[in-house]
């Protein structure tokens, strides 16, 4: 018997939270650096206990917490704390709870493009969705991150659909927000406005123009305020020289070694280890010399948009000269960007100096199973981009999110953990190809898209 949409959305949501309770908690982290490791989540807490003390940001706090591009999840936990208290655990329920809205988002977002069948797939896949839910016990911002991004979208879809001014408004909000906790989103945000234009080219000019000119406006005013703050507070030194310079000394690393890497970003470092003797996976991982530059330069006190302007200036004057260097560390970026994600570990390093007991047949066969199953995956989503491509209008918002961030990404700096915002959309993708593929194996006709 079909179950009414009022049932399935109980048991969608029970399921999204007894996954969130398993894999949350299971690797929750204490932030302290001795028990996670992570300076980022540390930085986090500090940070907000600092705004709970003095109710402003303390410029005598280093770490990546006090960057304007961070601004938002610190006041996230400030409203934990004020509500919970110092309460790690607190922290850990509020993002479960997050995370059962993401699965909620992505179901009624699903809901206003496709069929029931498809809505309930993607609803079903990122409620298990383990990427996501596992976060949910890091002070990272990766949850906070992925909710905000998936309003976004469903804000957008509904200011689409429906064409009223409290969509637009609010879809300007939370692009702030968004901003607010990853700057990335920009990129986003500039193709969102162009592709409100393309969306709505049936409207009358100055109706759209109206329509988007609310969008922009709430960004703009809403923004404001946290930018002006945010350059009185912290200073206007930014960090484009250090990514660039970054850029830079990971594609000095990269020549002459490039097929070992990417050998370790499609099969892992377990294979590359064995196929290449002078395989380092660090190598291209970090700039490591230019972030001991940058230590350095803090540590002596010195300011650091001064050394973002030097650093600038070398990535400058190396980057132009190698395109086809660069273009092959975008490559290793990408692979990087979409790497399998598994719990607590990145699926790259999977093998490497642990469970001695077994052979390296049986670890093989495991990575190889894994990264198969991956690959399958991927290929579904491409299958239904290719496939539904003429659809822009349905799924213009999805797809301009996953080829922004991965081409940011790419191009700049990227870790598996990054594309954990792009989740949802991929899962979107994944259950329009799975169903379409099924209907073709069937040779079944249907129209796969809703009416609205």
């Amino acid at each position: 018997m079909r179950l009414s949409k009022k049932k399935f959305i109980f048991l969608l949501l029970s399921l999204a939270l007894v996954n969130g309770l398993i894999w949350g908690f299971a690797y929750e982290r204490d932030p302290r650096p001795e028990f996670s490791g992570s300076g980022e989540a540390f930085a986090y807490d500090q940070t907000a206990l600092k705004i709970l003390e003095k109710g402003i940001f303390s410029s005598d706090l280093k770490g990546e917490g006090l960057s304007m591009d961070r601004f938002f999840y610190p006041v996230f936990l400030v409203l934990v704390y004020k509500v919970f208290g110092h309460n790690y655990h607190a922290v850990t329920a509020v993002q479960i709870f997050l995370f059962i809205l993401i699965v909620l988002l992505v179901y009624k977002t699903s809901q206003m493009l496709f069929r029931e069948k498809i809505a309930r797939l993607a609803g079903i896949f990122t409620a298990l969705c383990y990427s996501i839910a596992s976060f949910s016990g890091w002070l990272y911002r990766e949850v906070l991150f992925v909710f905000l991004v998936t309003l976004l979208i469903y804000c957008l879809y509904k200011s689409q659909i429906t064409f009223k001014n409290r969509w637009f408004i609010l879809a300007g909000i939370v692009a702030t927000l968004s901003f607010l906790t990853n700057a990335i989103i920009q990129f986003f945000i500039i193709l969102a406005v162009i592709n409100l234009f393309i969306v709505f080219y049936k409207k009358k000019f100055k109706e759209k123009l109206f329509k988007i000119g609310l969008f922009v406006l709430s960004f703009v005013l809403s923004l404001s305020p946290f930018l002006l703050s945010g350059y009185i507070s912290f200073g206007g030194g930014g960090v484009e020289g250090l990514l660039l310079r970054e850029r830079a000394e990971k594609m000095e690393k990269l020549e002459g070694h490039y097929w070992e890497h990417f050998i370790g970003n499609t099969l892992g470092d377990f294979f590359a280890y064995r196929w290449f003797k002078d395989y380092n996976p660090k190598e291209v991982r970090h700039g490591i010399e230019t972030w001991n530059r940058k230590s350095e330069w803090v540590d002596q006190g010195k300011d650091l948009s001064e050394l973002n302007q030097i650093l600038l200036g070398e990535a400058k004057d190396f980057i132009p000269k190698h395109p086809i260097m660069y273009l092959k560390q975008s490559s290793i970026d990408f692979l990087k960007f979409n790497t399998p994600m598994i719990p607590n570990m990145r699926m790259q390093h999977v093998f490497i100096g642990t469970y001695p007991e077994m052979s390296d047949f049986a670890k093989g066969l495991i990575i190889i199973v894994i990264r198969l199953v991956y690959s399958i995956f991927f290929a579904l989503i491409i299958y239904a981009i290719i496939k539904h491509i003429k659809s822009w209008s349905k799924l213009s918002w999805i797809l301009l999110l996953v080829l922004s961030f991965n081409s940011v990404f790419a191009l700049i700096h990227a870790i598996a953990r990054y594309s954990v915002p792009v989740y949802p959309s991929y899962i979107i993708l994944f259950s329009l190809g799975l169903v379409y593929f099924w209907n073709k194996f069937r040779k079944k006709d249907e129209n796969l898209f809703s009416d609205k």
